[in-house]
């Protein structure tokens, strides 16, 4: 049994503030990231989408690095954003993630 307000997350998280491209009804949007982890981020924005739909992100972990491109599902809406946890990432991509959390 978890206790309330105990942390459930699998990866720690890193705070951030990353500019990071998604799209809500099928147009391009961009919001930043408030922090990052192996396993999603939170996207600050005004237009989430709905627990359980899947939506395309991508960002650079740092400047002039690679964009790492990810396939999410959004497990958490809040009054504040998203959160989404990834569920498919290229190698490449995967790679570009773990030398910003290293």
């Amino acid at each position: 049994m978890v206790k309330p307000g105990a942390e459930r997350r699998t990866h720690p998280r890193m705070r951030t503030q990353l500019l990071v491209q998604h799209a809500a009804d099928g147009a391009p949007v961009l919001d930043y990231a408030t922090d990052l982890s192996q396993g999603g981020l939170f996207i600050k924005t005004q237009t989430p989408r709905a627990a359980g739909t899947t939506v395309q992100v991508q960002f650079a972990p740092w400047r002039d690095a690679r964009l790492v491109v990810a396939l999410c599902q959004v497990a958490r809406v809040t009054s504040e954003g998203m959160g989404a946890q990834f569920i498919d990432l290229d190698d490449e991509s995967r790679q570009a993630l773990n030398a910003a959390l290293a």
